[in-house]
């Protein structure tokens, strides 16, 4: 013990007189413990960590500056400490604490200005004990995110003991932020994606593209060198229901600014009956490799996370935990009024997923209602999969859902995968006898505001589905229809151009007001 405690004194040291400075920091976790620096005789290191006060959106930040040998927290220290949100300067103070300890308190208020009052804490006000708390309270708590403190130390052991140059952290915090995000999926309908963001607030444009099933995003980064080696580790998780199928595939790929992830930084949990958590990590190593190959890196993190290889299986989790499911089908087109092959693998998580052999009982749900139900048991073989076929009835349509259910004669091991029939893509579905009243217009037989509003109503009302369309904030209603859009109307009717031609001249019309779409 003697001897790893004098090796890690002369390691440390080693360290300091590499820096040559006294400023050293720490960056993007709930709680960091900086680099030693030399104080007298002893290696001191300052611990800032941070908890919610439960029951409560409060923010507890604590300031510890102790003996690295000892564990022992150094008394009559003063702290200058200064509190950044990003770009915003929210406050600063000078703080003398006999006992060593620092604790403020980040507590939501609807006051847009910090307001900042110390206070002495009840003996059981605070996990750490009695202490003087700094109480800060103002909108700018509302959220999570990373906040930044300056902390300078000019005493310790002794108010007299004036440390001379004063110690200099730069300190980074984060605290978890969730944001919602609703889509309206064109097979799936509305569905809820959530982000937790473990490092930075996320910037105002997520987005999700059906035609490839991907997940976007970004966040402020700042991608110099100086700025990585503070970060320990970058952490998101992406939340999905689990009735949005199309993100329940086994395999999820992902890209950070526009470059692909060769590693496994992704990690799927499927622990839970109603949603997939979807993990991505990247360690401060990956990220300094990744700034490397940027060739002109912006001030943020761009993230993209998507199916990998194919679209299927899709994969999920039973209840208990105890088993995975993995689906997939044939054709991959499933259509109403044909036959479709589902094939699918149960594999025991406690062993590593190995197929096991084990007794369930499927289903398959169309609008709440059973349509086809089996019980069986499953193969351990590799070579011997299991199949249904299936005829999918005429009228069903849309989401169906495979039901799995008491595996293993247990009734907690229940899992259910969403799929589609006859599915949409590219968002474009236009009814057939649109054709019509398209060659009507193109050959006057009906006039402008007829077809448009015709087109308008059946847009609202989902009858006519095409990809989401912006108006631009120059607009013109009062404008009229370019000649190219009745030709191209013409030209569809004719089957001489194809429906996203079509589509287009539509989405134009709409991005220039002359047909309103809420």
């Amino acid at each position: 013990m003697r001897f790893s405690k004098i090796f890690l004194s002369v390691f440390v040291l080693g360290i300091i007189l590499s820096m040559g400075i006294t400023n050293v920091f720490g960056h993007g976790l709930g709680s960091e413990i900086m680099l030693p620096v030399i104080l007298g005789s002893k290696f001191v290191t300052l611990e800032v960590s941070s908890s919610q006060i439960p029951d409560t959106e409060t923010r507890e930040f604590s300031f510890n500056l102790f003996d690295l040998d000892t564990g022992i927290t150094l008394k009559d220290v003063t702290y200058f400490v200064m509190v950044k949100k990003g770009n915003d300067q929210l406050f600063e103070g000078t703080y003398q604490r006999d006992d060593g300890i620092l604790l403020m308190r980040f507590i939501p208020t609807e006051l847009k200005q910090v307001s900042v009052e110390e206070q002495d804490a009840e003996i059981f006000g605070s996990f750490f004990g009695p202490n003087k708390i700094i109480n800060a309270k103002s909108n700018a708590f509302d959220s999570g995110g990373l906040y930044t403190f300056k902390v300078i130390i000019t005493t310790a052991e002794s108010y007299s003991n004036i440390i001379s140059p004063a110690i200099d952290y730069d300190v980074g915090v984060s605290i978890p932020d969730r944001t919602y995000h609703d889509i309206d999926d064109v097979n799936f309908g509305q569905q809820q994606l959530d982000v937790i963001t473990y490092y930075d607030l996320i910037n105002d444009d997520f987005n999700y593209d059906p035609t490839v099933k991907k997940v976007s995003y970004s966040m402020p980064f700042d991608w110099s060198k100086e700025n990585i080696e503070q970060t320990s580790v970058m952490h998101q998780e992406v939340i999905v229901p689990k009735t949005f199928g199309d993100l329940m595939v086994k395999s999820l790929s992902a890209t950070i600014n526009d470059l692909p992830m060769i590693n496994n930084i992704i990690t799927i949990d499927d622990f839970s009956n109603e949603y997939r958590t979807i993990h991505l990590v990247l360690s401060q190593n990956e990220l300094l490799q990744i700034s490397e190959k940027l060739q002109n890196p912006n001030d943020k993190i761009e993230i993209a996370i998507m199916p990998a290889y194919d679209n299927l299986p899709l994969s999920t989790v039973t209840g208990n935990g105890q088993y995975r499911i993995d689906l997939s089908w044939e054709p991959q087109n499933i259509e109403s009024g044909s036959k479709t092959l589902f094939m699918f693998d149960i594999m025991d998580i406690f062993l590593i997923d190995k197929l096991v052999s084990v007794s369930y009982d499927l289903s398959i749900v169309y609008d709440g209602k059973k349509i086809f139900e089996k019980s069986g048991i499953s193969s351990d073989v590799k070579t011997k999969q299991d199949k249904i076929e299936f005829l999918i009835p005429d009228y069903v349509t849309g989401p169906i859902t495979l039901q799995f259910e008491n595996l293993g004669d247990n009734e907690l091991a229940n899992a259910f995968l969403p799929v589609v029939v006859n599915r949409l893509d590219n968002e474009i579905s236009i009814p057939v006898w649109i054709r019509n009243n398209a060659g009507w217009w193109a050959t006057d037989k009906i006039d402008d505001s007829s077809f448009l509003q015709g087109i308008q109503y059946l847009i609202k009302e989902k009858i006519m589905l095409i990809p989401q369309t912006e108006k631009s904030p120059d607009t013109d209603p009062a404008q009229s229809v370019p000649a190219w859009v009745k030709n191209n109307a013409g030209w569809w009717a004719g089957g001489e151009i194809d429906d996203k031609t079509f589509v287009s001249g539509i989405q134009y019309l709409i991005k220039v007001g002359i047909i309103k779409v809420s």
